[in-house]
């Protein structure tokens, strides 16, 4: 989604480079061992395809997102081709052992900005020898996110009491047994859910992308917002794309939540499981209530100025910047 709102801002030319790489593809032992040593393998040559295109297309800007596999010698020898500037983006937690392979570590330096959406990897990143670490929010695209209606999502609209999208997690497992204990019924859509520690009651799917994630949180008239601990999530991309979606919000109560949204009426935020339990079942009494979040929800959203395009926007202008302090330094 990146690609496409860089492409859709004026006077910006965006050459999208696919790795090739597949979500949920299975990758081969040696690999899956190469990445748990943080040391993960370049599979698809992604140095490689990044310098032919450097080459190729001598751009102003770079920007990569996620690759935990560009090297340091790769961006040294973009600077043969010009004062280009060489941008990261990273979606998670950046500085976390899942994330922080050895590569990109060694790389932190050379990076002219480094992009993350937690402000608390700032200075952790500037203690890691990052250059330029600029915190830029979460968002949405308004023209994929948004609300369905029934004979887009087909019978399953609304089926259920609630819906979750996302991946295992013990404790977000435990919330959703209390739920299915409670007598409310619940559907997962995601991979690793494991059937031994999930309340047989819970309906689990597969991962959905594309459009069809948009018809998968369209499933349960409550929409799940639980945080990744690993990541230190205290509001989540999927916390944006919900609302847009127009979907009712039950998440997390934390301080980015209620500055986006303000409980009780963008979103409504819990702070255990009890609360959660009790909070569902006010929703689910009340049809009213429930509307009124999703609309009040999908207003703040849409107002925020969290859109990918004005996300864009707002990391173009760092870009911008960057550029003029490395052209300002050739000429001194």
């Amino acid at each position: 989604m990146r690609a496409e709102a860089f492409g859709a801002l004026p006077a910006v030319q965006c050459v999208p480079l696919d790795t090739g790489a597949v979500i949920g593809g299975k990758a081969s032992i040696y690999n899956r061992v190469m990445w748990k040593l943080g040391r993960p393998n370049d599979t698809y040559k992604e140095n490689e395809a990044l310098m032919a295109t450097v080459e190729r297309e001598r751009p102003d800007a770079i920007l990569v997102d996620s690759s935990r596999v560009i090297t340091v010698a790769t961006l040294r020898a973009m600077r043969n081709f010009g004062p280009i500037v060489r941008a990261y983006y990273s979606p998670d937690d950046s500085i976390g052992r899942h994330f922080l392979s050895a590569q990109l570590e060694a790389s932190l330096p050379l990076w002219d900005v480094f992009f993350t959406n937690k402000q608390v990897n700032v200075p952790e990143l500037k203690a890691l020898g990052a250059a330029n670490p600029v915190h830029v929010g979460k968002g949405c695209d308004p023209a994929i996110h948004r609300p369905l209606v029934q004979s887009e999502v087909g019978t399953e609209y609304d089926s259920c009491d609630l819906v979750f999208v996302g991946s295992f997690e013990a404790e977000r497992c435990r919330s959703i047994n209390r739920l299915a204990g409670a007598g409310m019924r619940v559907v997962v859509w995601g991979d690793n859910w494991p059937s031994r520690v999930l309340d047989p009651r819970v309906t689990v799917r597969p991962a959905q992308y594309g459009t069809d994630y948009g018809k998968a949180l369209h499933t349960g008239k409550i929409a799940l917002g639980f945080l990744r601990k690993l990541n230190r999530d205290t509001i989540t991309s999927r916390s944006w794309e919900t609302t847009a979606m127009g979907r009712p919000l039950l998440a997390e109560k934390t301080d980015d939540h209620d500055t986006a949204f303000i409980d009780g009426e963008g979103y409504v935020g819990f702070t255990d499981d009890d609360d959660l339990v009790a909070k569902a079942r006010t929703l689910l009494g009340n049809d009213e209530l429930r509307l009124r979040l999703a609309e009040k929800g999908r207003e703040r959203c849409l107002s925020s100025g969290a859109s990918t395009v004005q996300r864009a926007m707002e990391m173009l202008g760092h870009i911008q910047a960057a550029r003029e302090r490395i052209l300002g330094q050739l000429v001194e």
